[in-house]
């Protein structure tokens, strides 16, 4: 009877916190149990790591093993195979259909997500099976090194190495080269825009056919933007503190100019005359555009930073090899046909319909799938969602397209 009472109290705390601590979405959200269940997660991750850091374990170890409770969803499929090889030393995970097809196939680089420090191909697998089943394509997943271990340029280095691999040699893998597309999500769109951005110069390479973005984080000039306020904390899990994080454990490896970077003390003149236009909220749909515009600034207790390190803040936020929002008109314009998903519930929302804008005005063929009830990193929840299955079939079938055209 006392461990029955005991189990009973526990269960009852337990779920006292998990009211008190869920995230609210609004009811236009699609799937409320799903984003709050996922809303707890996210939040116990950071409280077990923030708990484990002080004492003395690795908050980054501790934040991948918990996020691994997400390969419960990575069911192998009879209609998909699944084969590991490296490419030019990088380890990529290849999807097939289980159904042999005659003559060479279509194929897909995929770029997984996960802020850089993150998550790895196998966490992508509902979404990359429903990519060959929707597709019929080979779908090639890399399994890049990742941030703090591995800090910028590492991670887009092995995603270039990789792909201008596959596409040298297109035929070993039974694929087409002249009909390869490359799609990735959050800090995978990142590395995605990025490598098609630089094989935009790649003349002796085949060109890249199709680019697929879902929710992509391209920039880290502006995080004024109305959507970095709109969801500064929460319901989302993407907020603008972690995104900061996120970039700052990428590129440096470390997370001490984050009050830089939150009131916006790394833009000089200079800097703001020569990019704002690229980064615009002018840019964005009149109804964003309507959005609060609160600037929340919070104390800084910090000395002010010297010159040495904001100039290294502004070298890399002007770089398009890690903001690609911050490549120019003329580099954009280079660029395949782009489909480009952006989620409501979502600190990035606003870069996204930045990006589709400027390619609209430099003539590239672009389609925009905005989700108004999803939140970032919904396609993940394929095998269990069945808005996520729809989302990823729309792009596949704008992926076809370009690739047989």
């Amino acid at each position: 009877m006392k461990l029955f009472k005991g189990l009973f109290a526990l269960s009852a705390l337990i779920a006292t916190v998990a009211i008190y601590f869920r995230p609210v979405f609004p009811n236009s959200a699609s799937n409320l149990w799903l984003k709050t269940l996922a809303g707890l997660h996210v939040k116990l991750i950071h409280a077990v790591s923030v708990t484990g850091g002080a004492l003395g374990f690795s908050p980054i170890n501790i934040t991948r093993a918990m996020t691994d409770v997400m390969l419960i969803m990575n069911r192998p499929s009879p209609d998909v195979t699944e084969e590991w090889t490296t490419m030019a030393g990088v380890p990529v995970l290849l999807y097939r259909p289980a159904a042999a097809l005659p003559g060479l196939q279509p194929a897909i680089i995929h770029i997984h997500g996960g802020g850089w420090a993150l998550m790895s191909p196998a966490h992508y697998g509902p979404v990359c099976r429903e990519l060959v089943r929707a597709t019929n394509s080979v779908v090639a997943s890399i399994d890049y090194r990742r941030s703090p271990e591995h800090l910028y340029p590492v991670p887009l280095n092995d995603v270039i190495t990789a792909t201008k691999h596959f596409l040298s040699h297109a035929d070993m893998y039974h694929v087409d080269k002249n009909r390869i597309a490359v799609k990735g999500d959050s800090a995978g769109g990142n590395l995605a825009l990025a490598l098609v951005l630089n094989l935009t110069s790649e003349v002796e390479l085949p060109a890249i056919s199709a680019l697929s973005l879902d929710y992509p984080a391209i920039q880290l000039f502006n995080f004024d933007l109305p959507s970095y306020h709109t969801y500064e904390y929460g319901p989302c899990f993407l907020t603008k503190t972690l995104m900061i994080n996120y970039w700052l454990t990428y590129i440096f490896g470390h997370r001490q100019y984050f009050s830089i970077l939150y009131n916006r003390e790394h833009i000089d003149e200079e800097t703001l005359v020569t990019y704002e236009d690229f980064i615009s909220p002018e840019l964005l749909p009149e109804f964003l555009q309507k959005e609060s515009k609160k600037v929340n600034r919070p104390g800084n207790n910090n000395a002010k930073p010297s010159d040495t390190v904001l100039r290294e803040i502004r070298s890399k936020i002007r770089d398009p090899m890690i903001a690609p929002l911050m490549a120019s008109d003329d580099v954009m314009s280079k660029l395949p046909p782009t489909y480009v998903l952006t989620a409501e519930f979502d600190a990035l929302r606003d870069e996204s319909f930045i990006l589709v804008e400027r390619l609209r005005r430099v003539g590239v063929k672009v389609e925009h799938a905005y989700c108004p009830h999803e939140e970032h990193g919904f396609l993940n929840f394929a095998d269990i969602d069945s808005n996520a299955k729809r989302e990823i079939g729309k792009a596949a079938a704008f992926i076809i397209k370009a690739l047989n055209h």
